[in-house]
């Protein structure tokens, strides 16, 4: 056997001396520039042999599953003929020629995306990320990336154990998780050229094959304070090279104190988020939980742009109203169970002048003061409480203030801040949280 290797390795020494060099950018776009160092010398033709009297797949040139003289004749005429114009105008790795800005994905020679930017989809990740991995080796490819489709994705970490008296796990199941893929997927974003809208959103909470990382947290704690502690596990457990690609978020009892009925906390925007919910957590109300606190990381509020909450026509799970019970179907401004973020079509609703037939689309009625009947009449009223409605000036504690002021709807989808990564909070002094209510039944 090693005289077979020494003979071998004289061949394909013999056979590559003869051929010069040149100069190109890196693999996969040059095959021959074996060593990935951006040109083509004898580096690479060292490498190639290594390669090849080891039986690395990557020597096999004619794929055919030998290792024979003709994937040393093949190797020699692509260093031959060299590489392509690799010029990359945008630098997003992946050459020009490549980009063919049609989007239209054949392969990576074809890659459909735009030559002149480096993130076709706008997505906040770069096209040659989502097309060949990034240079710190994570492989967002497998993972789902598409470098002409919005992509987002989360790393779910989660405690497990006894709490205060209960066993129980607080990781989310493909059952939580699949409401939500579907509401991105049929999101009204839209993608470039012209491709149907939507947002491919995936979640490593460990379900195996690409997504691995997803894993239980060592201990069974009633809080950890956000964001202390919760940088400290992050730190233990999230790998460095997701950093900038993935968002981050922790299931558990409670944060900061072990009384905390909060649903959760999460940075505004940013990449972290807590779901804590207690000994309340049914699947509905953590799908739709997560779906909210993702909602800040991606910049939205509890009122859309603002943070004026329990707006019956703002149908969004980012509002109060509409967190636990799941936005509004059927038009009577009670939730109905799906996740969903606000796409902004409700019509303003002036509280010094409600009118009873027109609801909050316009058409349907809704009988706002419950007395059984749709007035006729315009009458003031404060709509943005918990139970029923209040009188303007009444600081109650259902209503979420006590002033009767117009309340808008806003479009949640096309204000998501796709830039998030750049400002990410953790690089800022003073991060923005926003700490959210336990359901609204629990405080009755």
């Amino acid at each position: 056997m090693r005289r077979v290797r020494a003979y071998r390795k004289r061949v394909v020494i013999a056979a590559l001396l003869f051929m010069g060099a040149s100069h190109a950018l890196a693999s996969p776009f040059c095959p021959p520039d074996f060593n990935n160092d951006d040109r083509l010398n004898f580096f690479d033709i060292s490498a190639f042999i290594d390669a090849y009297l080891d039986e690395d797949p990557a020597a096999d040139f004619n794929s055919d599953g030998d290792f024979d003289f003709f994937d040393i004749s093949n190797y020699i005429q692509s260093y031959l003929d060299g590489c392509p114009d690799l010029t990359d105008s945008d630098n997003d790795r992946i050459p020009d020629f490549a980009e063919t800005n049609d989007g239209r994905f054949i392969d990576l020679m074809h890659a459909g995306t735009d030559p002149l930017n480096p993130d076709t989809d706008n997505d906040g990740i770069p096209d040659g990320d989502e097309l060949l991995g990034t240079i710190d080796n994570l492989d967002l490819p497998a993972m789902g990336a598409n470098p002409l489709r919005r992509t987002i994705f989360v790393e779910c970490d989660w405690f497990a154990g006894n709490f205060d008296g209960f066993e129980t796990s607080y990781r989310p199941t493909d059952e939580v998780i699949a409401p939500i893929v579907d509401a991105f997927k049929h999101a009204p974003v839209p993608n470039p050229y012209d491709a149907p809208p939507g947002i491919d959103v995936f979640f490593d909470h460990g379900q195996g094959g690409a997504f691995t990382n997803g894993n239980q947290l060592p201990g069974a704690p009633l809080f950890i304070f956000f964001d202390f502690e919760f940088n400290i596990l992050k730190d233990e457990h999230f790998e460095d090279n997701r950093n900038g690609y993935f968002h981050y978020a922790i299931f558990g009892f409670a944060y900061n104190d072990p009384e905390n009925r909060s649903s959760g906390v999460a940075e505004l925007p940013g990449d972290d988020f807590m779901v804590t919910l207690a000994d309340y957590g049914t699947p509905q109300i953590m799908t739709n939980t997560i779906m909210h606190e993702l909602g800040h990381n991606l910049n939205l509020e509890h009122g859309g742009d603002e943070s004026l909450n329990w707006k019956p026509n703002y149908n969004s799970v980012m509002n109060y109203r509409y967190q636990f019970d799941g936005v509004d179907i059927t038009l009577d401004a009670i939730g109905d169970g799906l996740p969903d973020y606000s796409l902004g079509v409700s019509i303003p609703l002036d509280e010094t002048r409600v009118i009873e037939s027109l609801g909050i689309d316009g058409n349907t009625p809704i009988d706002w003061d419950d007395d059984g009947e749709i007035r006729t009449d315009a009458y003031a009223a404060n709509l943005n409480c918990r139970i029923g409605i209040g009188p303007c000036g009444d600081n109650s504690s259902v209503c979420w203030d006590d002033i009767c002021e117009p309340l808008r709807d806003h479009d949640d989808w096309n204000a998501i801040l796709w830039s998030r990564f750049e400002t990410n909070v953790d690089r800022l002094p003073e991060p923005r949280l926003i700490e959210c209510a336990s359901p609204a039944w629990l405080d009755d």
